[in-house]
Parts: structure tokens; sequence; C-alpha cells
């Protein structure tokens, strides 16, 4: 980001503290307004489906949220060209960038484009216009980095997580201010690499998983991780309160916690376990249901859906996340003060010599083909992993793609000889019937 662009976009956010609960509300308010009606006459989708619940032109600025259908991830995807407000981008040329690009410093037609499963088991493709990821890119600098300015000594930040492809963490820290920050990405699947690469790199910010940064904190106890960072900045899983706990006591200083996912990449903060968690509902309108989709109390947990109120090239109106919360109204932002969801499990392994192996939780929720519609891994016995794949149509090379990447997967964590690995073709993966949630991945449960 051009410095100039950068330094523009700060300014939105300078007063932002000072705000009122209501007066974040009515700025919300008039940003759902102005994108409801922006989206209604510039995306087919939304066009057609609030027309076919009633939803004329003339009702939108007397429209409230619930008065508007939910949409999930599978109906973004299965409507992609249609609900594009820039009808020269199609799904079919986004796939065809993402498989011969794995450079997030990338974009696609100047727009910022990434892909990412979640918890979902639906891969969703993710795209930001030029203007959208300038503002994000302010966003995270005033309300989460907030970095002092050393110019002849810049902030060394080290990035921990997916260094290749176009996943968010990574896409948004390839971006982070040249101005402000020297940035080192590690892998951090080989602990002991990563160990050795952070004490010669000698960071002042980390930012990555919540469970690689724990690890980092285990390290720093027995003696193996020898750093002194400024800041600790977590994100992409669940932070635990045992987790945030060893950290803080490892490294004596707060986790900031950003709450984000790809469909927007910086939706809060929580600066401290001492502090509530802060969504920023004056650029997201936030709601809580139940398992009926009505909307609950304040203060009662229930299912998240979220609006990005800046996001007019591929806008996600009540957009249905796979994360549970309560909220409740706070000055100047709203917070949740319960959250749960959005954590993977890992699949373990153990070889003739008795090594265990780990399949991490991200290897299996960032699995991306063309064409995949969902997916699930499951563990069916301690030698075996079975992936299920639906597929959309026009895709008849998905299976074989897959089963390449499955092995990938195998060689990268070194049981490709012992472990058999299938892909299985299904026509749709659900949910489970007891529980109601998918699970992305299954892990062996011995007898």
């Amino acid at each position: 980001m051009k410095t100039i662009t950068l330094l523009t976009q700060l300014l939105k956010f300078k007063n932002d503290s000072k705000l009122t609960a209501q007066k974040v509300q009515e700025l919300s308010r008039q940003r759902f307004t102005s994108l409801l009606e922006t989206t209604y006459h510039a995306s087919v989708f939304y066009r057609d489906l609030y027309s076919s619940h009633g939803i004329k032109p003339s009702d939108l600025r007397d429209i409230t949220p619930k008065d508007l259908p939910i949409i999930s991830r599978t109906m973004v995807l299965d409507n992609f060209d249609a609900l594009i407000t820039d009808p020269s981008i199609t799904r079919k040329s986004v796939e065809e960038f993402l498989s011969n690009d794995t450079n997030p410093q990338n974009r696609f037609r100047g727009n910022t484009v990434m892909h990412t499963s979640g918890t979902t088991g639906v891969p969703g493709i993710f795209l930001y216009s030029k203007k959208e990821w300038s503002f994000i890119a302010a966003l995270v600098v005033a309300r989460i980095s907030q970095p002092v300015f050393r110019p002849f000594n810049k902030l060394r930040l080290a990035f921990l997580g997916k260094t290749g492809g176009h996943y968010g963490g990574v896409t948004l820290t390839s971006d982070a201010p040249k101005l402000l920050y020297n940035t080192s990405f590690f892998n951090p699947e080989d602990i002991q690499s990563l160990i050795s690469g952070l004490n010669e790199f000698q960071p002042d910010i980390i930012s990555g998983y919540a469970g690689t940064i724990y690890q980092l904190a285990l390290a720093k106890a027995d003696g193996r991780l020898k750093i002194k960072p400024e800041r600790l900045q977590s994100s992409g899983e669940v932070l635990t309160d045992n987790m945030r706990q060893a950290i803080e006591r490892a490294f004596n200083q707060d986790v900031i916690d950003l709450y984000a996912c790809c469909e927007s990449i910086v939706m809060g903060i929580q600066k401290s376990g001492s502090e509530p968690f802060h969504l920023f509902n004056d650029w997201h309108h936030f709601e809580v249901i139940d398992e009926k989709d009505n909307l609950v109390p304040e203060g009662t947990q229930g299912s998240l859906l979220v609006t990005p109120l800046y996001k007019t090239l591929q806008p996600l109106t009540r957009y249905r996340l796979s994360d549970t919360m309560a909220i409740k109204t706070t000055e100047p932002f709203i917070t949740l003060n319960r959250f749960s969801g959005r954590t993977g499990d890992t699949l373990t392994y153990i070889d003739p010599q008795g090594i265990k192996h780990t399949i991490h939780p991200y290897d299996m929720l960032a699995f991306y083909v063309p064409g995949l519609r969902q997916f699930q891994f499951e563990q069916t016995s301690p030698n075996t992993l079975l992936l299920r794949i639906s597929v959309h149509d026009g895709y008849s090379d998905t299976k074989q793609v897959a089963e390449k990447k499955l092995q990938d997967i195998l060689v990268k964590v070194n049981i490709q000889k012992f472990v058999t690995a299938k892909v299985e073709l299904v026509e749709t993966i659900g949910v489970n019937p007891k529980t109601g949630k998918f699970k992305t991945v299954i892990p062996y449960l011995s007898s």
C-alpha cells in the first residue's frame, strides 16, 4: 500500500474511540442501507433473491436487516458469477488464477483474492477491490497494529503460518507497509526450524495462529526460544484461556487476539485477557440467531451473522458464519462475552517404530482444488485416511487432482509408507444429525 493512501485511510479512524454506542449504531445503520441499495442494483443474485421475497427498490430505505434472507457460503459459491458486482469477473477466471499463482502479493486484475475452507467444509473464494483492501490495511494499522514509526530501525515482524498461496493471514501480512515493517515469513510446521529461525531474526512482533504461539511459549519456558518480542498477535483459531495464560506467562506480556476470517479480514480485537473482545460494528453489522434463525436477546449465545459494510465487489449480506457467541452493547463498540468454534482437530498416526506423526488442522482446512464444493477428512482407522469430496458440475478431473493433493499431505507428514489414503466422491456432505454441526475433520476414536 502506498504511504499517502495509508495516511488518508488512517484519518477515517482517528476519532473512532470517541464515538458513543448510539453514534456507532447510527453509522452502521446508514452504511447498511447504502450497501443494500448498491448491491440490489449491481448484483443479479441479490436483486433476484430479494425480489423473490417481495422486496422492491422502493422498500430498501425502510428495510431492517432482519427482514432480509440469510445467505450461506454455499449460496455465495453456487451463485458466484451472479453475486459479484463486476460482471467481468467469473468463478472460472478466479479459480484459474488461484490454480496458477501461489504468491500472496499478486493480485487478480487489481483485486485481492483469497481462498479458504474455514471450518464449514465448503471451500470459499473471496475478493476485495483495491479500495476495499486499502481500507482493510488501514483499519488493521489503526486498530490492531498501532506501530511506532522507526525509520532507521524498522519493526521486525515475524509471520507464522502458511507462507505460500492466497490465504488470509499471509496475504494481509504481505501487504504490511514497508515504511514501518521489516517482515519475515516462517512456516510453523517444523517447530525446531521455526525456533531456530526466530532466534536468528529476533522479531519485535510475532503474528500467527494461537496454537503456534502456544508452542513457542512452551519453547520459551524451557529455554529453547531466546527472543523478547514487544508484541504478540494471535488469529486464525480460538485462543483458549489456558493457551493465553501459558503464552503471557512465558513472554511476560499480553496477547492481542484478532477476530478475522476471509469473508472480512478484520472484525474485532481483544487486547488482553482482562479486557472484553470488541467487535468493529461501525463497519460490520453483527446479529446472533438461534437454531430457528430467530434473533436472540442480547447476552444470549447463538450463531453469528455478519454483514461487512464496506464490501461492494463481493457483498455478503446477513452471511452465516460457523462461529457461536453472545454479544452486548458497550461504548463505543459491542463486545462478545462468550466465544466458541473455529477450532480444528489434529489427526495422529503412529509409525511401526512407535513414533507419532500428526497432520495439522490447517493442512486440512486449507485444502483446495478447483471445482471443490465440500470436503471432509476422516481417520477411519489407525492407518487409513479418507477424504470425501463433492464437486461442482463441469469439473471432471477434480477427484484426480484431489488424490494427488492428498498424497502430498501424507508425504509432507512422512506417513505415506504406512498410511493408506483415498478420495471418495459423494453428492453432498451433511451435518451431524445429533449436533447439527458440520465436521471438517473427524479423528479416529478407538473403541
